[in-house]
């Protein structure tokens, strides 16, 4: 039979171990709870870093909105700014050594842009002069820069024009062209 200090070696022991194993389940239990509460936070740390951003990718999208939106603008006749756009018009007119007369100018109706409060302007000019003049006024016309899309255009030769013993060909030309405008505030 065993000693009795061998029983109580054993039962210390015993006891010895069962705290240990207790300590170490407690151990257990109180870093598994630190771990979740770790993802937990980890979780709302994510959720937090999206929506700063998302907040700052607005903020950006906001920016460039504004920018798209005035460079938007320049490409758009501003209300009231008919007048200025016929002075303009004759400015190009002149520049291409060119004569003109602008038969025909009027607001129609814009159905894409009628929700954004812009229309059409129509307008009709006769030119004249040489086939180069022309075509550098065409061309100037449709780099200019706004939104004008050239709906008619018809050129004719209209007669000889003879400087030096030359024989120059005079060509007219009978234009029509829209150009996107923002309805006036009346």
């Amino acid at each position: 039979m065993p000693q009795k200090e061998t029983k109580i070696l054993v039962f210390t022991l015993l006891l010895i171990n069962i705290l240990s194993i207790g300590f170490f389940v407690l151990l257990l239990y109180f870093t598994d709870n630190l771990v979740k509460e770790s993802i937990n936070t980890e979780g709302i740390i994510k959720v937090e870093l999206k929506k700063e951003d998302i907040k700052s990718f607005m903020k950006d999208d906001l920016a460039q909105g504004k920018i798209y939106q005035e460079k938007l603008a320049n490409y758009i006749i501003q209300s009231e700014g008919t007048v200025d756009f016929i002075k303009i018009l004759e400015q190009l007119v002149l520049n291409s050594g060119l004569k003109s007369d602008i038969k025909n100018v009027s607001n129609k109706p814009f159905s894409v842009g009628s929700t954004v409060g812009v229309e059409h302007l129509s307008v009709s000019v006769d030119v004249t002069g040489e086939w180069k003049n022309i075509q550098f006024f065409i061309k100037s016309l449709e780099n200019y820069p706004l939104k004008i899309d050239i709906t008619k255009l018809s050129l004719s030769k209209f007669s000889d024009y003879v400087v030096k013993g030359k024989n120059i060909p005079i060509w007219s030309g009978d234009i029509e062209f829209t150009v996107v405008k923002i309805k006036d505030t009346k």
